[in-house]
């Protein structure tokens, strides 16, 4: 075994090792139990005492991240069992991670405020009013399923927009837990229409027929729970369709059942299950001394005592022996219990029937190892009874128990390992396996029981899970004399195992014994046992040798001493330290002459430095640490420290002479240095041939040993360069030196133009002057040439004193490129230089701008008020340069000024009011050219508009219109306004309308109605007039607007006429209205009206013809006029216009040819409509409408003329009818001769007639009237008695109309019932051979049928129906009573009876 991963159980004959590495997970839900708190005054007694021992989190935080929750939640309970863990423990415990408020808030914010409602209120608010709309939403679909084939389009738009709110309000809160997703969104939305299409508008669907059971039984549930309240509730129920649907005959018709059982003998059997027992001795003797006094605790502790189980089926029993065989002696004890009352027991099941007959299960206490046998078992009566024959002895054996223990420093070779007051080891890291290290371990196992025995143990090791499982263990211990019993294998043996550790790893181990379990598979969780965490965990810390090293950078370098102000005198090493302090550190300094050895000790790793103040070679030798003396890691790096030395300087020059004119203009200086670079040499240079001078003091810098310096003054004369001091890295104070050199220096003729100051462009005839600057020695002459297209001239220039000239070039007239290139210069030595690359460009402008105005042969034209309008102009002059430019009005002196700084083809300058308008001048940097030409600005005037009076008539102050009919005034000529109009067209023209219901109204009064409207028109051009709705109208124009000016222009003109009144007469609008003999309405007009009524202005009319009213088959007058006395009359009805009317009505047969009714010179406003003989009072459906009316003044009003009757349209459904018959359904009991039927049974009868109908019945005596409109009405026989139907009306018609009834009277009669015994279910025990009389009685009309069978006994308690075993039918009984005897088995019931007139269960 190698590594530090390895363990070795030492001692065990069969040691195997089963390593199981888990792979560590977040397990964030597993919390470790909270510590107790301790103050921070008890720390330190907590820390000296040997009682309250630190407790590592190790434990805690490796069982947090690993898997195995069993494994991890009873090491946690064992660990919060332990002592008290100290602040300082705590402090450093790591604490579970915690989500940021951000993360929190993103994955659950809310739209609603939680400081309003917190989120799970509002959880519980949107789940509520999801609830209630459910629930509103089914009581719909089950009330629309009631119906067969009704649908509902309503329901189906509101349950689709309820669902869609819902949906939407659930998106935009946002409620943590019950937010949905864009897909979840349009996926809700699709099944919500699905389902509502399905419940509401498809009358055959799945859902449907599904809902309509459920709706039935809740419906009739309902009604039921209603109508048995006392007095009122068979009021509000009344005779409802569900009762007759959901009617069920009660359960009372056959009542009770017989069970007989037979009983086998009684049986006793020890330990059924065959279970192996163990005992734990730490629960035996556990009893407290007042647990007498206490009540319950008596109780409580048997049912942690171990016991073994006796399974008794049959009579109760008084005593019961067994034997006890010892595993020590092998002796065998007979023991017997005779308080049966004192030991615990189950019942499972009991027979009152047989006396004390049970099937349960007593637990006879243990509390010896032993094996056990049941002996004899007997009751009361002193019967004996049957045990099972070669049953086995239940053994019971010590539960096997396990602890850990730590070798004592004496027994094993490492002399670095302790155990501590607290319980916990500590050793050092050891580097390598030795013989020694392998041999001898570091912690026992000791386990107690049956063996062999199994043992797990659990080593953690820095987070690191390791699972050991010890198989097969055996106690080394020698065999008893005299060991030939067949229990004495069973004795509890105890072994001792040592596991042995490398701990080549640095950190926390913790050991810990999981299950221990024996050979009889009696295995203990030690969590749950109640040893000590101390026992089953124990923990060792490894700590790691110290390590030793340089500091960054400081390995095999070279630091320097210098006794320069500026730097130290001496250097802190720095140290790397690890492991536990304080430290000592041993190192060693090699000055060449010596090896000195050396050791310092830190407390503080950070302020770990060696202070090195002698030269020389230093290395680390070793160090030691609080827990480890030896085998430390030492960085085997050396730092050298050198004394540094002072840096110098060797100072040479030579001359440097020029190449044109000879002479030195300077020197070549080489430096040579010594000591550390970077170096700083310090000089001062001075000019000898000015007294007045100081000196310039310059520094050179180099990082190289020899350094050239090259000195070339610009000016001339005898230089002196002195050098005073030199600098290193060692010294950066410097160190003096001392050095002069002289050179005499003559400087070279130099010149060259200034450019910045050189203009770039000038106009023609101008001059210019270029700038040059001189240099060497004066007085100087000075060659430059002038060049221009082809054309070169040179010129010479002599005696310049100062240095600074100016070149004067002019003035020039030649437009283009002029270029100034200067040539040679000479000084006062005579020394001619040639120049090359010095030169300036002056450009000539050709002119300057030219400008024009482009205002056309039209000129500008401005709209009144326009502060903004521009006069174009043309502009020729060069972009660089603004131009600036002036014009004036030509009968007016004031001058305008304006400027362009972005020259182009085409440009504008601003327009002052009207006029001629002429050009003065034009300048950039050149002066400029105007055109001649002047330019033109006129002033538009504002559009103007008005109404024309052709047709018009002035009334007073007012124009008019001519009056027109309701909806024909834009149709003709009369109904147009003409308009006149001025300006430049198209025009937008803006008129208000204002209208007055009330023609009357005075002019000065509030329009009903303002509206503002718009035209775009062309000249000529006319305004419609409205004339949907009758009243008075006024026209007046607001504003108009041309191509000009396109802002509306008000219109203020007191000329013009601008106001136009129009009059729309009402058309003659009349009903048709229906009528009885004494002047009553039949049908309210103001009903039917809504959204969803398409015949919302149809009447209907339905007249019910008794016999004898119908038409005459004679033509006689009299005949006639005695049918028509009891019709309807039928009236047409004016709502407005001016008599005499006239009206034409047509009238539709539902089959056959239409005719039209002329009614003219109608006086009033209300007139009698006379149908023609043939229709007036036959049986049939017409519809009577208006076709179109006419008044005094010609206005004319068209009703709607569409053929079908079913679409809307003002007009009279009329239908006569004849009186309603009743005749008994052919498939109802009602159709039976004998007019007798049963309780339960439905009476069904066809109506014959229109519905609906009104139906009157007698029930018992007692009058009841309900309205129908099916055509079969039902009703169900609930209690006997007598059933008679009197009258059927129609409810259709707008008369009484009724018929009645002598024939249709019935008798209800009981359903038979029959009793078994008393009526209740009776189950009975009983012995083989005995008899069982089992009465029967009946109540009915004789004589009775019935059927009684019986049924094998059910397995399972759940099961019901079993298999019939025999079945007998008795007939014709006259008697109420019949018995039946038996001695078999089963459950007897009955399951039909039969009277003279009715059964049950019905057919």
């Amino acid at each position: 075994m190698s590594g530090g991963q390895g363990l070795t159980p030492v001692g065990s004959p069969n040691r195997r090792v089963k390593r199981r590495s888990l792979v560590p997970a977040q397990t964030t839900g597993l919390e470790s139990p909270p510590f107790p708190r301790i103050s921070s005054k008890s720390n330190k007694a907590a820390d000296s005492s040997s009682g309250d021992s630190q407790r590592s989190l190790f434990a805690e935080r490796v069982y947090r991240n690993t898997g195995g929750a069993s494994e991890v939640q009873q090491f946690l309970a064992e660990s919060s069992s332990a002592k008290p863990l100290p602040e300082s423990d705590k402090r450093r415990a790591p604490q579970p991670p915690s989500m940021p408020p951000a993360a929190v808030a993103k994955g659950s914010a809310s739209a609603f405020p939680t400081t309003v409602l917190d989120v799970p209120s509002q959880r519980l608010y949107a789940l509520s009013a999801v609830g209630l709309v459910a629930a509103w939403k089914i009581y719909d679909a089950i009330w629309i399923s009631l119906e067969p084939g009704q649908t509902s389009l309503y329901l189906f738009i509101k349950w689709t927009v309820v669902d869609l709110l819902l949906l939407c309000a659930a998106w935009h809160l946002h409620i943590p837990k019950l937010q949905i997703t864009t897909a979840m969104f349009y996926g809700l939305l699709a099944a919500s229409v699905f389902f509502n299409l399905n419940m509401f508008l498809l009358s055959s669907s799945v859902f449907v027929l599904a809902l309509k059971p459920v709706g039935l039984g809740v419906a009739s549930s309902c009604l039921r729970s209603i109508q048995s309240v006392p007095l009122i509730g068979p009021w509000l129920v009344g005779d409802s369709e569900l009762l007759i649907d959901s009617f069920q005959l009660d359960d009372e018709h056959i009542l009770g059942r017989h069970t007989i059982h037979i009983l086998p003998h009684s049986m006793a059997h020890m330990n059924p299950t065959g279970k192996d027992m163990c005992i734990d001795w730490k629960e035996v003797g556990q009893r407290a001394w007042y647990s007498r006094f206490v009540p319950g605790s008596s109780h409580r502790h048997q049912e942690r005592q171990l016991t073994i189980p006796v399974l008794i089926n049959g009579t109760r029993p008084a005593s019961i022996m067994y034997t006890r065989t010892s595993f020590e002696t092998g002796v065998t004890h007979k023991r017997s219990v005779t308080n049966i009352n004192g030991l615990r027991m189950e019942t499972v099941a009991s027979y009152p029937a047989l006396g004390n007959w049970v099937l349960a299960t007593y637990y006879l206490p243990v509390v010896e190892e032993g094996a056990y046998e049941i002996h004899s078992v007997h009751d009361s009566r002193g019967l004996k009874f049957r045990t099972m024959d070669g049953a086995q002895a239940t053994v019971v054996v010590g539960c096997p128990t396990a602890h850990l223990s730590w070798r004592q420093q004496g027994n094993n070779s490492d002399s670095t390992f302790t155990v501590g007051r607290d319980g916990h080891a500590s050793i050092c890291q050891r580097m390598g396996l030795s013989s020694s290290d392998d041999s001898v371990g570091l912690i026992d196992v000791v386990a107690e029981g049956f063996a062999p025995m199994d043992v797990s143990v659990v080593r953690l090791v820095n987070g690191h899970h390791e699972a050991i499982e010890l198989d097969g263990i055996t106690a080394k211990e020698p065999e008893r004399d005299g060991d030939v019993s067949q229990w004495a294998r069973f004795r509890r043996q105890r072994a001792t195992y040592t596991l042995s550790d490398a701990v080549l790893q640095p950190g926390e181990y913790v050991y810990r014994l999981e299950r221990v379990r024996d050979a009889a598979n009696h295995a203990v969780a030690l969590s749950d046992t109640a040893t000590g965490a101390s026992a089953i965990m124990a923990r060792m810390v490894v700590h790691a040798r110290p390590r030793v090293a340089w500091a960054s950078g400081l390995s095999s370098s070279s630091l320097w001493l210098s006794d320069d102000r500026r730097r130290a005198s001496h250097h802190a090493l720095g140290l790397q330290l690890t492991g536990q302090g304080p430290w000592t550190v041993d190192y060693t300094i090699d000055t060449g002459a010596e090896v000195l050895r050396e050791s310092r000790t830190f407390t503080k790793a950070t302020e770990a430095a060696l202070e090195a103040r002698k030269a020389g070679m230093y290395s680390l030798v070793g160090v030691r640490d609080s827990h480890c003396t030896s085998g430390a890691l030492v960085d085997v790096g050396k730092v050298t420290v050198e004394r540094a030395v002072r840096p110098t300087a060797n100072i040479t020059s030579t001359s440097i002479m020029a190449r044109e004119c000879g002479g030195e203009i300077g020197a070549h200086i080489t430096l040579e240095l010594t000591g550390r670079p970077p170096f700083a040499v310090h000089y001062r240079e001075r000019n000898l041939r000015n007294a007045q001078s100081r000196g310039a003091v310059r520094v050179v810098r180099t990082h190289q040993h020899r350094h050239v310096l090259a000195v070339t003054p610009a000016v001339a004369g005898i230089y002196e360069l002195e050098f005073f001091q030199v600098d290193d890295d060692n010294f950066p104070s410097g160190q003096p030196i001392s050095a002069v050199v002289r050179q005499i220096v003559h400087a070279q003729p130099s010149a060259t133009i200034h450019a910045l100051r050189t203009p770039s462009a000038v106009c023609r005839g101008d001059s210019v002057k270029i700038p040059v600057h001189l240099s060497g020695e004066e007085p100087w002459q000075l060659t430059y040439a002038l060049a221009h297209a082809d054309n070169r001239v040179t010129y010479n220039v002599t005696g310049i004193a100062d240095d600074r000239y100016s070149i004067d070039v002019g003035p020039l007239y030649d437009p283009g490129e002029h270029t100034v290139d200067l040539v040679s210069v000479t000084d006062a030595r005579g020394c001619a230089r040639k120049l090359a690359g010095n030169s300036a460009t002056v450009l000539v402008r050709a002119s300057g701008p030219h400008v024009a105005f482009r205002c056309g042969s039209e000129g500008v034209r401005l709209r009144e008020g326009d502060e903004y309008s521009r006069i174009p102009i043309s502009l020729s002059a060069a972009a660089e340069f603004p131009v600036k430019l002036t014009y004036r009005l030509q009968d007016d002196d004031t001058v305008f000024h304006a400027t362009i700084s972005h020259a182009s083809s085409l440009m504008s300058v601003p327009a002052h009011g009207a006029g001629q308008y002429i050009l003065v001048s034009a300048q950039d940097t050149c002066h400029g050219t105007v055109d001649t030409l002047s330019c033109a600005v006129y002033v538009e005037p504002r559009p103007r508009a008005w109404f024309t009076t052709d047709n018009l008539s002035k009334n007073e102050s007012l124009w008019h219109l001519p009056s027109t009919c309701e909806g024909n005034s834009a149709e003709t000529a009369s109904g147009l306004l003409t308009l006149g109009l001025s300006g430049a067209g198209p025009w937008r023209v803006e008129y208000f309308v204002d209208y007055w219901a009330n023609d009357s109204a005075p002019s000065d009064s509030v329009p009903d109605r303002l509206t503002l409207r718009s035209a775009l028109v062309l000249d000529p051009a006319a305004l419609s007039t409205e004339g949907h709705a009758p009243g008075r109208y006024r026209y007046r124009l607001s504003t108009v607007s041309d191509e000009r000016y396109t802002r509306p222009q008000p219109i203020t003109t007191l000329d013009d006429v601008l106001s136009v009144e129009h009059m729309v007469t009402r058309n003659p609008v009349a009903v048709l209205r229906a009528y009885s003999k004494d002047g009553k309405p039949l049908v309210d007009a103001s009903k039917g009206s809504g959204l969803f009524n398409r015949r919302s202005r149809l009447q209907s009319v339905v007249h019910c013809l008794a016999p004898g009213q119908q038409a005459p088959t004679s033509n006689e007058s009299s005949a006639w006029a005695r049918s028509r006395d009891h019709l309807p009359e039928f009236r047409i009805e004016f709502t407005s216009g001016i008599p005499p009317f006239d009206a034409w009505v047509e009238v539709l047969p539902t089959s056959g040819k239409s005719e039209v009714i002329e009614v003219l010179a109608i006086p009033g406003h209300s007139h009698p409509v006379v149908l023609p003989d043939h229709i007036a009072s036959r049986i049939g459906r017409y519809h009577l409408r208006l076709l179109r009316t006419q008044d005094a003044l010609g206005c004319e009003h068209r009703y709607n003329t569409e053929s079908s009757r079913d679409l809307v349209g003002g007009g009279i459904d009329i239908e006569y009818i004849e009186a309603p018959t009743v005749r008994p359904a052919s498939s109802s009991p009602a159709s039976r001769p004998d007019r007798s039927v049963c309780i339960g049974d439905i009476l069904a009868f066809d109506l014959r007639g229109l519905g609906p109908w009104s139906i009157d019945y007698l029930y018992n005596g007692a009058h009841r009237s309900t309205t129908t409109t099916k055509r079969l009405f039902r009703r169900i026989a609930d209690v006997p008695g007598n059933f008679t139907l009197a009258r059927v009306c129609h409810r259709a018609a707008t008369n009484d109309c009724c018929s009645e009834f002598e024939d249709l009277s019935y008798a209800v009669r009981d359903i038979p019932r029959i009793r078994v015994g008393r009526g209740v279910d009776v189950h009975q025990d009983i012995l083989e051979g005995d008899l069982v009389h089992i009465p029967l009685y009946l109540t009915g009309q004789p004589p009775f049928t019935f059927t009684w069978q019986r049924r094998a006994l059910s397995d399972s308690p759940g099961k019901s129906k079993t298999k019939v075993l025999e079945s007998h039918t008795v007939k014709d009984l006259d008697a109420y009573e019949y018995t039946i005897t038996t001695s078999s088995e089963g459950t007897f019931e009955v399951t039909f009876v039969q009277d003279q007139f009715c059964q049950y269960p019905k057919a």
